[in-house]
């Protein structure tokens, strides 16, 4: 055995284990104090890194869940606003509808009505101008997303419900309609529809029967009737069949689309017309003939066409477009602006983690469509022509005026529902799926940062118990140096 006093060997090997004793001890009451496993990234590099990209993701989540609780708040308030409108509306159909029976009404009591219809439009007015959530105008068209027709005289109206930027710099897209099939009007005249022709002569007392998507008519032409005597008797039903003769003679529908036909019976006499001569009772006494939707695609996604009318409904575009009459099989662009309401809906960057939705103008000035001609008669029109002294009012035009509140109320209708689909089906799902993904998210966090009281107080006491025994050791290797005075001695 060898004594030594220059370097005690012993001291030292009994003060590192201690160092390392305080230090386990010194990490641990750290730990206890604090509830966390990690405090610092050398606790555990690892995972310290996955709690706080956790830890990162749960914060987005939180705010996410309150953007999501914010839309569904300003869904509601858009919706008790259009619920309102709805309510006039109906109250505006109403008026319209009693002076429709004017053999029944006093003058005085159809003005009376026109005042009713007057302050009812002008409260329409004034909630399109006043329902705000915060200071944003929800109903006025500063929060609708704007579009327009880059191929002009091709599109008579662009709403567009919702769309997805991938670069939420870009300030517009453009799309193009391709048109593969153009929506056309029943046409019994024409070889592809009921190959009538146009009509020449009644060569006796003929009644023709007429009938159209709207309803049937007998019309009854007397012996040597010509082509404009046929045209005056079948446009004088056009209100009752939806059938009328253009300027060149040819026998249509009203409208465009599938949902539209035209056909004729010769119930009794003998015609000629340009393709044949018919008698009643012959081989052909029946036409008919079927209107046509417009069919294609938007970009490559393909859309639900009803006449020139058509839907498109997919990830990147939500819209209703309203083709000209004149639209041909071609291609047509418009343009669609990044404007309308922005809800991040989750914590990322990615496309799909936010909606862009328009809310829509629900002004008179914009409710209803551009008048348009239907046969011999102009149909259509904004909201606003009903007022006092406009084309529809009462004293007017109250049959178009019917046609134009029932488009404006199947206008809210569809905005409400829309609107009731994105909060119940998008932003509450949401909500709902947010909270689920934060809760266990957390209890991941937890399981990786949070102590375990009970396993760190244990080890805590192993420590104690180490660090005590420590300095009692280390005073023991400090009496082993002395040992050497009893040689000097």
């Amino acid at each position: 055995m060898g004594l030594r006093i220059n370097t005690n060997v012993s001291a030292m090997g009994a003060l590192r284990n201690l160092h390392r004793a305080d230090n386990l001890q010194q990490a641990s009451l750290e730990r206890l104090s604090t509830g966390l496993r990690i405090n610092r990234e050398s606790d555990d590099p690892s995972g310290f890194v996955i709690s706080e990209q956790l830890r990162a993701q749960i914060r987005g989540m939180e705010q996410a869940a309150e953007n999501s609780q914010n839309a569904s708040n300003l869904m509601g308030t858009a919706e008790a606003a259009l619920s309102e409108v709805n309510s006039l509306l109906m109250s505006i159909r109403e008026s319209v509808v009693f002076a429709m029976n004017s053999g029944g009404n006093d003058p005085a009591q159809i003005d009376a009505e026109q005042d009713a219809i007057d302050n009812a439009l002008r409260s329409i007015d004034r909630i399109s101008q006043t329902t705000r959530f915060g200071t944003r105008n929800l109903l006025d068209g500063t929060s609708g997303i704007s579009a327009s027709a880059v191929t002009a005289g091709q599109f008579d109206d662009i709403n567009v419900q919702s769309v997805a930027f991938s670069d939420m710099g870009a300030t517009s897209q453009t799309y193009t309609v391709n048109v593969t099939t153009a929506a056309a009007q029943a046409d019994v005249s024409a070889a592809t529809g009921g190959n009538f022709g146009t009509f020449t002569s009644a060569n006796a007392d003929t009644v023709i029967r007429v009938t159209g998507a709207l309803g049937t008519r007998d019309i009854t032409l007397a012996n040597g009737a010509l082509t404009a005597d046929f045209a005056t008797a079948v446009n004088s039903q056009t209100a009752e069949t939806g059938v009328f003769v253009d300027g060149t003679n040819s026998i249509l529908s009203t409208e465009f689309g599938a949902s539209q036909n035209v056909t004729l019976e010769l119930i009794s006499g003998n015609i000629t017309t340009s393709v044949n001569t018919f008698a009643a009772g012959g081989a052909t006494t029946n036409w008919t003939a079927a209107g046509t939707d417009v069919a294609g695609n938007v970009n490559g996604m393909n859309f639900r066409g009803s006449g020139n009318d058509l839907r498109i409904v997919s990830d990147v575009l939500s819209a209703d477009l309203r083709l000209a009459s004149g639209a041909a099989v071609g291609a047509y662009d418009f343009t669609v602006n990044n404007d309308g309401l922005v809800f991040q809906l989750n914590q990322s960057y990615a496309m799909s983690d936010r909606e862009q939705i328009g809310l829509k103008d629900i002004g008179i000035g914009k409710l209803g469509s551009q008048t348009r001609t239907s046969g011999t008669q102009s149909i259509g029109g904004f909201l606003s022509s009903l007022m006092s002294g406009e084309a529809n009012d009462l004293g007017t035009d109250p049959l178009n005026a019917l046609r134009i509140v029932d488009e404006a109320i199947a206008e809210v209708s569809d905005h409400r529902a829309y609107l009731g689909a994105f909060q119940s089906q998008t932003v509450d799902t949401n909500l709902s799926s947010l909270r689920v993904a934060i809760e266990n998210l957390t209890a991941s966090e937890s399981a990786i940062r949070d102590l375990d009281f009970a396993a760190e107080s244990a080890a805590f006491t192993r420590n104690q118990i180490l660090y005590q025994s420590g300095i009692a050791v280390l005073a023991q290797s400090n009496l082993i140096s002395q040992s050497v005075l009893t040689l000097l001695g």
